[in-house]
């Protein structure tokens, strides 16, 4: 079973990725964490800041704010 982060947790391992002490691939294989699970981090970070990492999706539905949020990422490539 991987370990849950809790929002500022996770805002430490964006802080090493965003100072470029490691890779993204790097900072995935130090903290087990998945690259789709970080680049998730990093996009919820910056459309919400920390609240958005705080977000559980876990056997729950997204918040329409974020579901918007992705729609227009996408639409905007």
């Amino acid at each position: 079973m991987s370990k849950k982060f809790n929002g500022k947790e996770k805002l430490a391992i964006l802080g090493e990725l965003k100072d470029g002490q490691e890779s993204l691939r790097g900072i995935a294989h130090k903290y087990n964490i998945g690259l789709t699970t970080l680049k998730d981090w990093r996009r919820r970070y910056e459309a919400y800041g920390i609240e958005g990492l705080e977000i559980r999706t876990e056997n729950q539905s997204y918040p329409a704010e974020l579901k918007l949020q992705a729609v227009q990422d996408y639409l905007s490539g």
